[in-house]
């Protein structure tokens, strides 16, 4: 008689607690952005006990990269494969930005109160790196990586809220403008870096020596 080999019981109890708990999360910070984010408040949304929360999510900053997948799926979040990806994705991922506002903002304001790496960091310049592996190999490891983690910046999140707060720019614009960044960053990796001029030659006029006084 063959053992069964799907998830046992107990695992599929913890996956749907799990899933329940972060989908208890999400509507926290989708319907209530103003309202406190913790274990305890997740909790009795979903009505368990807190040491349950913090049973599968053992800090705030487990609980809020959990969120952010959650976000990442739902709205359908892509990295690019390759290069002629890069501005189309781009402006689709800003437009999932507006169609999630409130959500969006709500997550980005919870990421403070958690010390955490930020979500999607090292997956964005994993990915950044494929698509942009022919120019990276052109330059020294100093300027990909300054490249790469510029492109990772700008197809982001905070961003975007970026564009649209500080720069007051409206949705159109915001997307606009993020794109032509990363079109104009990438195009400067062609160039080639500037060489620091070498030292002008010291000159008896302009270092004049001083004489010997006459005795």
């Amino acid at each position: 008689m063959t053992k069964p080999t799907g998830p046992s019981e107990r695992e599929r109890l913890r996956a749907e607690t799990a899933r329940r708990l972060v989908e208890s999360a999400f509507a926290l910070l989708r319907d209530t952005p103003e309202a406190p984010f913790s274990h305890e408040a997740v909790a009795a949304h979903a009505g368990m006990a807190a040491r349950t929360a913090y049973r599968h999510f053992p800090t705030q900053d487990d609980l809020v990269a959990a969120v952010w997948r959650h976000l990442r799926d739902t709205t359908g979040t892509r990295w690019p494969t390759c290069e002629a990806e890069i501005l189309p994705l781009l402006r689709a991922l800003y437009a999932q930005f507006e169609r999630n506002a409130t959500l969006t903002r709500a997550f980005l304001a919870a990421r403070p109160r958690a010390d955490y790496a930020v979500p999607g960091s090292a997956e964005g310049r994993a990915a950044f790196r494929q698509a942009l592996a022919a120019r990276l190999a052109l330059l020294s490891r100093p300027v990909a990586d300054e490249l790469v983690g510029a492109c990772v910046a700008i197809y982001s999140a905070p961003f975007w809220q970026m564009l649209r707060d500080r720069g007051q720019l409206a949705p159109r614009a915001a997307a606009a403008a993020a794109c032509r960044t990363m079109q104009a960053l990438i195009a400067a990796s062609d160039a080639p870096a500037p060489t620091p001029s070498p030292p002008s030659p010291r000159s008896d006029h302009a270092n004049p020596r001083r004489r010997p006084r006459r005795s």
